[in-house]
């Protein structure tokens, strides 16, 4: 207990930060499904009450479409490219030994 008349230590504030890709993978969609959805007005990074109330959505959301236990955080499904579509070559063939 601190003593009658004495002052409280000092408290640095405390800073939290997050970004788009955070954002995304918390609603469990992609960044750029994550950025149509800012562009028709449905969530605004910038505004943390804008966040929440997207985020409370998508989960509930996906809670009504039959998923009961859905997670939180689910992690976001990626689509992969294949080799040929980074490097936009054939892929080779296989050969066959006799």
């Amino acid at each position: 207990m601190p003593r009658k008349g004495s002052k409280l230590r000092y408290k640095p504030k405390r800073e939290y930060r997050y970004t788009a890709k955070d954002i995304a993978e918390l609603a469990g969609m992609t960044q750029k499904a994550l950025s149509v959805a800012k562009f028709r007005g449905k969530v605004d990074p910038g505004d943390f009450k804008s966040v929440i109330s997207f985020l409370t959505r998508s989960i509930i959301e996906k809670r009504l479409k039959g998923d009961l236990f859905a997670a939180a955080a689910g992690v976001a499904k990626r689509g992969g490219k294949t080799e040929s579509q980074v490097s936009r070559k054939r892929p080779k063939k296989a050969v066959r030994r006799r």
